[in-house]
């Protein structure tokens, strides 16, 4: 199974995420510059801690 991976977006002023599964980083900027070449802003993968869960935004103070 392919990894997951967040392209991020830049739309009206607003950062959006998009969830694509792609092989690798390269495939997935491919994929975010052919999809999006106006808006595209970078790509993180998303990745399951050693025990399988995943990563959680703090909350704030």
């Amino acid at each position: 199974m392919s990894p997951l991976y967040d392209l991020i977006l830049q739309r009206k002023g607003e950062l959006q995420t998009e969830t694509v599964q792609v092989t690798d980083a390269a495939q997935a900027w491919r994929l975010g510059r052919e999809r999006y070449p106006h808006c595209i802003r970078g790509v993180v993968r998303r990745d399951a801690g050693r025990d399988g869960s995943t990563a959680e935004p703090s909350k704030r103070r």
